[in-house]
Order: C-alpha cells, then structure tokens, then sequence
C-alpha cells in the first residue's frame, strides 16, 4: 500500500488513538484501510508539540524506501527537512538500549553536530534511547564519560570519532544505521578517508542513510564501495531552487573598490541580522579585520576559530547584538537563525549550489529577505549562469553614492529621535537645551546631525560614486544617440530581433546601431544621429515581440 510518512500520522492520531492501545506512527494505506505499522507513539508526540503538519518532499519520499530496508541517498538542499527525516528513522527502529552504539551520525561541522544533536534530544524527547554528541575542540574526558555510560546513538564530526575509536572508547560493531548528513561538505573538507575507515569499522549488516545536496564523484565512491548495490538514490527537485521571498541583486565593480563597495551596501541599508560570505578563512579574517578597524560591527566564523569562541560568536548573533556574521560556507551550515534580514556574496561561491544555500539563509517563514552579490570583470558572467540555472532574476544595481547613504543615515537618525521622543527619553537634555539661544539652534542641530553621522559611517569614503569595472560604453559615442526602448527580456527579445525590428520599421543601415543594452523590462541602444528622426517616427509604439514599443531619448528619462 501507499506509505504516509510519520510526519503525516499525526493528523490521524487523534481519530484511531484509541484502536490500537496508544501504539501508533507510521501509518499505511492498505485498500482503503488504516494499518499500523509499528512507529512509536512518543515520537508522534515530539513531533506534534514541535508543531510539524505536512512533510517536506524529502520526508515523504525517503522514509518510506529507508522503511523497507534500502540504502538511501537523499539529495535536497540544506534546510528541507533532511534531519527529522533520519532521526524519525532512528527513534522509530531502535527500541533496546544497548551499551554499545546503535547507530552514528556524520557531519562537517562542530555547530552542524551540535544542531543535530539538539533537533535529536528534541524529537526523543520521550524516548527512552541515549545520545552522545562528540566534536573537536571541547574536552574529550566528558565525551568519553558520556559514551561509556552507555549511548545508542552517536552525532559527532568525523575528526573526533576517529579520535574516540583509536582510544578504544567507541565500538560499531553493532551499529544498524549509518547516517551521513552534508557528505558533499565533509568531502570537501578532506574527511574522506575518515569516513571510509569509520564506516569500514562499523557493523557489515548496517543500512545506510547519506544525504548531500550535490552529487560530487566522491560521493558515488561511497555509494559504490560501502553501500549495498540496490541502494535508492532520492533526488527532491524544486521548480525554483531559489526562495520567491529573497530579493537578488549584484553591483558590477572594479577589483580595488570590492571592500568599499561592501561599505557602501551595508551603510545605505537598515540590516536586522546578515551574513557576509566570503570564499576562505583568509578572506574572512582580512575582511573582519579592516570592517572592525571602521567599527563596523561584525564578526567572524571559521574553522580554525576556537570552539568557545564561535560559539559566543553565534550566540551574541542570535540576540542581535552583533549585526553581520562573517563566514565561510562551511561555517554557515551551522548557523541556524530565522530572522537574517541580508546576505551578501563579498566573492562568489565555486559552485551554483553553494549559492543557492547562501541566499537561502534569508527570506525564511515568509519574511523578505535581500541578497547582494559583489562581482568583478568576468564573475558577471558566471552570475548569469548562476541566473539561468537557478531560474531567478538577478537585478542589477548601482553601487550606492555617498548622498543616498547620508539620506539613509539621516532617515534612521530622525525614527531614531522620533521614538525617544515618544519614549520620553530626551527630557534629561531639555534644561541644556532651554539655554541655547534660538538664532544657534539650527545650526546646533545640524552639527549635532553631522557628527551623529560621523560615527554612524565607519568607512572614509572620498568619492560620491563608484564607477562601474565594465568596459562596455553604457553612454552613446559622439555621433550617436541612446535611446530607451520600453521592451526587455521579460518580453523574450534578443539582439537580433531588435535590430531586425528597427532596420525593417525604420528603413535604417545595420551600421546605424552602435550597441544594444538589453535590460529585463527595457532596453538601450545607441543609434546615429542621422537615423535617430526616422526610428522614432516610424518605430515609435510600433509591436515587438506582441507588445507596444515606446521610444524616448534615455537622457530626458
């Protein structure tokens, strides 16, 4: 019959509770008839109180095949599910607790282990089965208490479990289930042959459960040598990979203005909580460095940063009092916050879906988020494959002038000063400011405002603007006019249908067009001056494509 995964059972539980004892999960259709299938109702419990009602596409598909006795590959991006999926797995199968482990959980990344644990003791939270988490940089002597006490399923890096078996502190040889979670990172990471001698030491008869949100040569190794030949290989495919609730744009810029341009994004937006990704821990270090000396206030996250460090890192990033995050894509999958309001690319990512997962830390729970890309010379390019392949609209932007960044700034203040008003929090300063005399009390103001705005923009920025590192002309060329035309690449046209529509519609040379900029709802071309008077009589509101074509002279735009 048709399997309705765990998460799916609750909504049945209060109906046919009372059939079987209090004795209910996983629950199948069975011509046209419920049948119990044998899941623990202290799960369901967990998993109501969490408050979940529908499985997510990787639940619904993976649980049942696991259930059946398959080796598994979930392939999904990070943040569909992919947890609850395997811990139901485990806290439904494994009953008698055991001095030695059941089963072990892989993953890349000390605050990764930690979130699972966590989301484990969570859903077991009526369960009778033990768990341990184990990760370097925190003391093994209470990892090794923990263990020996006696624990059935283990979450813990790579790195660290190897350190656990060499001592002879942890035994798999009677472990029933493997689980994998971010195999794609842990090999990037060079954890491959830790996870080949783990998993090499582990119980023969084990199942297997590896997800990863790509499928890199590495990860087919492991399938090929240590899972079981007919394993299923599930693969969640979104319509758009990207979340329809973050805004995407991207500033086109020289090499030498990157950091600058970071300045300027971050000082011409009001930020809730972001995170800046940078591609190494280099990069992130230079970074934090040179954005603390302009007191900016951020922090950064790596690898090579101590573990109490990060963790008061994330833990003052979760109460707002730091406002951006600094960090590597390995660093970030730990980082489990609702509220990040902005992201920005500070370098591209290696790989499309590493873009995918940055963008997806915000726009969560049907709030807005943004995502601002910083690209140089040829990385515009590879952006407009990221474009194509992810099946969003990536807008290009201006880099912010100095005068919209004192507007922002000067805006923020006044909500600043509006709401201590209200508040009541000006009235210690009212006597001083009863003996100012009235003719110096604007100009007091306004020094007041300019030194507020002093210590609000960190960076000492010299130029209104930056200039763009293209080295296409945007302007017309003596001789020639810019034009706007009101049709873009939403309305599917390329470069030869416009030139094909204004040399049949106006009667002009090929040679008479310059260039064409076409944009998604307009388009700009630079025509001769001698050509301009007959496109505009003869191509003005004329059909493109099916729609209306209305032409003006960019300039007066």
């Amino acid at each position: 019959g048709q399997v309705i995964c765990i998460v799916e059972a609750m909504k049945l539980m209060n109906e046919i509770e009372s059939e079987f004892d209090g004795e209910i999960a996983e629950i199948c259709v069975k011509d046209g008839d419920i049948v119990e299938q044998g899941t623990h109702e202290e799960l369901l419990k967990s998993i109501n109180e969490l408050g979940f009602e529908k499985p997510t596409p990787i639940q619904e598909n993976i649980i049942p095949v696991i259930l059946e006795g398959y080796d598994v590959i979930g392939q999904a991006q990070t943040g569909t599910g992919k947890t609850l999926a395997f811990s139901s797995i485990l806290l439904t199968n494994l009953k008698e607790r055991k001095k030695k482990p059941q089963a072990y959980i892989l993953s890349p990344t000390r605050e990764l282990t930690m979130q699972i644990h966590e989301e484990l003791k969570k859903l077991g939270k009526y369960s009778s089965l033990r768990f341990a988490c184990v990760y370097g940089g925190s003391g093994i002597e209470k990892q090794i208490k923990s263990i020996k006490k006696g624990v059935d399923i283990v979450v813990g890096t790579p790195g660290r479990m190897m350190d656990l078996m060499r001592r002879k502190v942890l035994q798999l040889d009677e472990v029933s289930y493997v689980v994998l979670d971010e195999a794609d990172e842990m090999l990037n990471m060079g954890f491959v042959e830790d996870i080949e001698t783990i998993i090499s030491k582990t119980n023969p008869e084990h199942t297997t459960m590896l997800f990863s949100a790509t499928m890199p040569e590495g990860i087919k190794k492991i399938a090929k040598n240590y899972m079981k030949p007919d394993y299923k290989h599930i693969q969640v495919k979104q319509k758009t990979v990207t979340a329809n609730t973050v805004k995407q744009y991207y500033f086109e810029v020289k090499q030498k203005d990157r950091f600058e341009t970071l300045c300027r994004i971050i000082d011409s937006e009001t930020v809730q909580s972001g995170i800046i990704f940078c591609r190494t821990k280099r990069s992130v270090d230079e970074v934090t460095e040179q954005m603390q000396k302009a007191n900016y206030n951020v922090e950064a996250m790596h690898g090579d940063l101590n573990q109490d460090h990060r963790m008061r890192t994330l833990k003052k990033f979760k109460e707002g009092t730091i406002h951006y995050l600094i960090a590597t894509d390995v660093a970030a999958r730990g980082i489990d916050v609702e509220n990040i309001s902005h992201v920005i690319n500070y370098e591209l990512p290696q790989e499309v879906d590493l873009y995918v997962h940055r963008i997806g830390r915000t726009g969560r729970a049907n709030r807005e988020g943004k995502a601002y890309t910083i690209v140089v010379g040829k990385e515009e390019r590879y952006l407009k494959e990221i474009e194509r392949k992810t099946k969003s609209h990536i807008e290009k932007l201006e880099v912010p002038t100095l005068t919209q960044i004192h507007q922002h700034k000067v805006t923020e203040l006044m909500y600043k000063l509006e709401d201590m008003i209200l508040h009541g929090e000006h009235k210690p300063m009212k006597d001083l400011v009863n003996q100012i005399e009235n003719h110096m009390l604007k100009d007091v103001t306004a020094a007041l405002i300019e030194l507020s705005l002093n210590q609000e923009i960190g960076f000492p920025y010299t130029k209104e603007k930056l200039e763009s590192s293209s080295k296409r002309k945007k302007g017309a060329s003596e001789g020639y006019t810019r034009l706007f035309l009101t049709v873009g690449s939403m309305d599917k046209v390329k470069k030869k249908d416009i030139i094909h529509f204004l040399v049949s519609k106006a009667n002009i040379r090929e040679s008479d067009i310059q260039g064409i900029d076409i944009k998604r709802k307009f388009t700009f071309v630079n025509i001769n001056d001698k050509a301009v008077k007959k496109v505009m009589k003869h191509c003005q509101k004329e059909k493109l494509n099916g729609r209306k074509v209305e032409i003006e002279q960019a300039n007066s735009r």
